[in-house]
């Protein structure tokens, strides 16, 4: 009897564990592709800024970036 018990906790662990960590893995992989397409360095000195428009101006060196 104990022997079941234990097993289907287990078990059941595992069902928990998985439904839990595909929702996360999946949010986590569509932010950072999300993130991915926002994000730009810039080619003159090499600071990282996100793109708010098509055609970015860096902040900290102020050029042109595409």
């Amino acid at each position: 009897m104990p022997h079941e018990f234990f097993t289907a906790l287990v078990y059941v662990g595992l069902v928990v564990l998985v439904a839990i960590m595909i929702p996360v893995q999946l949010a986590a992989k569509w932010r950072r592709h999300r993130l991915k397409q926002e994000r730009i360095v810039c080619r003159i000195c090499g600071y990282r800024f996100l793109r708010k428009e098509p055609e970015a101006f860096c902040p900290h060196c102020q050029s042109r970036n595409r």
